[in-house]
């Protein structure tokens, strides 16, 4: 069973992103708002997944198996670093 790549990537970068943000909260010394903080999570999770689009690496096709172990990678790599 073959399945595109595009949702395993999509869970996998939100998980991975989200790990970043939480564990690096404020990278500079400046005290930066929620919502910006907001802001940055949703902007870089937008760059990235269209980049993978525009790349064409999104319509690849990978076995379930695989995009179940990008999606659980995804998922411990947020746990981890919270």
């Amino acid at each position: 069973m073959y399945w595109k790549l595009r949702i395993p990537l999509l869970l996998g970068v939100i998980g991975v992103i989200s790990g970043f943000v939480q564990k690096l909260p404020n990278p500079s010394f400046v005290n930066i708002p929620y919502f910006i903080r907001s802001a940055v999570f949703i902007g870089l999770i937008g760059i990235i997944f269209t980049i993978l689009e525009k790349t064409d690496v999104n319509n690849r096709k990978i076995h379930f198996t695989i995009g179940v172990a990008i999606i659980v990678f995804g998922i411990i790599f947020d746990y981890l670093m919270a």
